[in-house]
């Protein structure tokens, strides 16, 4: 973004793409054998070949937006208004990376004096007819009465203007070198750019960008032939991108929306423009790390960022009591973190033995609960039989909930995903004694 003093249209309009990596071949590299002759064109290849292949990869497995950063804001004062993109990164739909390095600013106040304005449409909004409108017995849309009816104001009726700020990549060729030319060429020629930029050209524009032709895969927009994720995955890998030549082709513009905002100018004639209402950063495609989605579904955090495990209950395993013990049976449950002894209790931690008589749960008196360095162990009041199911019931919840040293709650068994700072209760199965296959 530039912040000239006097606006022009020039400043406002979008140039044309540059992109020195193509056209190219992402399948075609080059091959090396002693006594080779090499050009530039050649190392050119060898570039293109690397660069190509990774935009594939980015296009195809990651999608385009923004990756992080690049939130457009406003600084506004009584005279004048400026607007901000903050440093980010993004990649395009023919997944080139879009690095923003610092916070840009654009001066947009006098926005209303330029050519630009007049392409400019109002934003759509609602109007409040009266009754004698001529759509007023239509059906009102759910959450409004009969008389708010949608119907986008024409130009002259609203002053406002609808802005949309956008991103594309734009690649510069700098530092120029001193190059062999051929005879009895211009002395200027004898110099050539050794370095591509990959830079970024920050445009207001009057529509939002078309994505049509480019290779893009929206699987919310297909027909959903079944409920099945992965019937609905298997339709969309099975259908191609469109047009996927595009990657390596050399057709350079795939615009990235970054914002929505309204303007309203000041004064007749106009002598500076105004925000009308929120910037809208929403409107933007997004492109997060493969871990925050994979957290976010899993609601937890994949890596603990202390370095330790979440308080689970990790096994269980019963043997006969020996010495002041003996008859009666000690229930062990090894858990990821020490348990607090404080917060053992009757309810916080339950065992439950199948009899196989009555086909009932039954829930044989406890003589003692403790803790260990490892979990817990429970002593129940009977000796079991052979081949007898039971279970211990942690409760991670509610006024019983089990605890760790470090007073976190009990959060289920090992493998759940339960977000931090979360409890819930678990249930272990198991047979005493353990079956054993030989």
């Amino acid at each position: 973004m530039s912040t000239p003093a006097q606006p022009s249209v020039d400043s406002f309009a979008p140039l044309d793409d540059l992109d020195p990596a193509t056209p190219g071949d992402p399948f075609t590299r080059l091959h090396y054998h002693y006594g080779q002759l090499l050009g530039a064109e050649d190392f050119n290849t060898e570039q293109r070949y690397f660069l190509l292949r990774s935009r594939l990869h980015n296009a195809a497995l990651h999608g385009f937006g923004t990756v992080w950063g690049l939130k457009v804001g406003f600084i506004e004062t009584e005279t004048a208004l400026r607007l901000t993109c903050d440093a980010g990164l993004a990649i395009d739909a023919l997944g080139r990376e879009i690095h923003v390095p610092q916070k840009v600013c654009l001066d947009i106040t006098g926005l209303a004096s330029t050519r630009f304005w007049a392409d400019l449409a109002p934003p759509p909004t609602l109007h409040t007819l009266p009754t004698d409108a001529i759509d007023i017995h239509r059906p009102a849309p759910p959450g409004r009465t009969p008389l708010e009816i949608e119907r986008p104001r024409g130009i002259g009726d609203d002053p406002r203007r609808r802005v949309y700020v956008v991103l594309r990549y734009r690649a510069c060729l700098t530092e120029f070198a001193p190059a062999v030319v051929q005879p009895c060429s211009d002395q200027d020629a004898a110099l050539a750019p050794s370095r591509v930029n990959d830079g970024y050209r920050l445009c207001l524009e009057a529509a939002p960008p078309d994505g049509a032709g480019l290779p893009i895969r929206d699987i919310t927009t297909r027909p959903a032939a079944s409920a099945d994720p992965r019937e609905r995955l298997l339709d969309l890998i099975l259908t191609p991108p469109t047009d996927l030549a595009r990657l390596w082709s050399g057709a350079d513009d795939a615009p990235l929306l970054l914002a929505v905002l309204d303007l309203a100018p000041v004064g007749t004639p106009p002598e500076r423009v105004k925000l009308d209402g929120p910037i809208d950063n929403g409107v933007r495609a997004l492109l997060p790390a493969v871990q925050a989605v994979a957290d976010l579904a899993l609601a937890t955090h994949l890596e603990s960022p202390a370095g330790l495990p979440a308080f689970q209950a990790t096994g269980v395993a019963a043997a006969a009591g020996t010495g002041a013990d003996a008859g009666r049976m000690v229930v062990t449950v090894s858990t990821s973190q020490p348990v607090l002894a404080a917060s053992l209790g009757d309810a916080s931690v339950r065992v439950l033995r199948f009899d196989s008589a009555t086909g009932k749960w039954v829930e044989p008196a406890v003589t003692a609960r403790a803790a260990t360095a490892a979990g817990l162990t429970v002593t129940v009041d009977e000796a079991w039989a052979d081949a007898t199911p039971y279970q211990v019931c942690l409760a991670g919840t509610g006024a019983a909930a089990l605890l760790s040293r470090d007073n976190a709650p009990l959060a289920g068994a090992a493998g759940e995903a339960v977000p931090a700072g979360a409890g819930r209760d678990a249930c272990l199965f198991a047979t005493y004694p353990p079956t054993t296959t030989a």
